[in-house]
């Protein structure tokens, strides 16, 4: 039942469900104390709705850096060449196919659940067919393979194009705040009152630059890690499957080359003259 809590991505996530409601109920029990010993009639209190926002903007903000997080977590442990294209699996299919044995071979890439395992599983699957129907299944397995592993890594592109946007989001929100601040002292306003606006603008850009560089320099390492991973294992399933082409076709070329009529000899024409006329053919 609780069997998905057990993986590591899903553990980081609930502990960030829980960080971010900490993170809430302090801020509001901060802001709380500071609108309360405020003490002067003159003194600028937040806005309730700019305030809420601005929360919001913090908890999103690090919900993404934690699913961040998470996501790099995960791509360090599963997407290396160990896990997509083990050699030991490799090496057990490339006995398996030297020695012929055949059953055994499928029952091994049906249950294996590495890269080359599946995508020879799905050439595999279409021997009745030809060895060109077999290449057809593995080049479609192997397309099919590789974008399930990029998109693992794709959320961490579109966590690093909206932290920064998320971070201008609560820029514009403290710009407001402080100008609210300075309308309210009839232009007038304390450098204090000011300073808490902009200081949440400052931070906020901050955070999204925080959440944001972070992804995108994981994504691109791990994208070209990929790249040269499943470049490989495609390379890898392909030769093992040209192991697996019939032998007797140059035989079988051969053979019909053989048994094709050949063409009977044109007997020469003798010569027309009147002293030809007795010479046979």
């Amino acid at each position: 039942m609780f069997s998905r809590y057990a993986h590591s991505r899903s553990r980081i996530m609930l502990l960030g469900a829980l960080f971010c409601g900490t993170l809430l109920a302090l801020s509001r029990t901060a802001m709380a104390q500071s609108a309360g010993g405020g003490g002067g009639a003159g003194t600028y209190h937040p806005n309730p709705i700019l305030w809420g926002l601005d929360i919001t903007v913090i908890v999103v903000l690090v919900g993404c850096s934690l699913a961040s997080i998470a996501l790099i977590f995960d791509a360090v442990l599963h997407l290396r060449e160990t896990k997509i294209a083990p050699i030991e699996t490799t090496e057990h299919i490339r006995s398996l196919i030297d020695s012929r044995q055949l059953k055994e071979l499928i029952d091994f890439t049906a249950a294996d659940q590495s890269f080359v395992s599946k995508a020879m599983q799905a050439g595999i699957r279409r021997a009745h067919l030809g060895y060109g129907a077999m290449r057809e299944g593995l080049e479609s397995a192997v397309s099919e393979n590789s974008a399930n592993l990029f998109r693992r890594i794709e959320m961490l592109n579109v966590i690093g194009n909206i932290g920064p946007l998320i971070g201008l989001l609560g820029t514009v929100l403290g710009m407001i705040e402080a100008f609210n601040a300075l309308h309210h002292a009839g232009g007038q306003a304390k450098v204090s009152d000011l300073s808490v606006g902009i200081a949440t603008a400052l931070w906020h850009t901050f955070g999204g630059l925080a959440v944001a560089i972070p992804s995108l320099i994981a994504f691109g390492f791990f994208r070209m890690r990929l790249d040269k991973i499943v470049s490989r294992a495609s390379v890898l399933s392909e030769e093992l499957l040209e192991s697996l082409r019939p032998a007797d076709k140059s035989a079988a070329a051969s053979a019909s080359e053989s048994s094709k009529p050949m063409a009977r000899p044109v007997p020469r024409r003798t010569g027309t003259g009147s002293g030809d006329t007795g010479a046979g053919v």
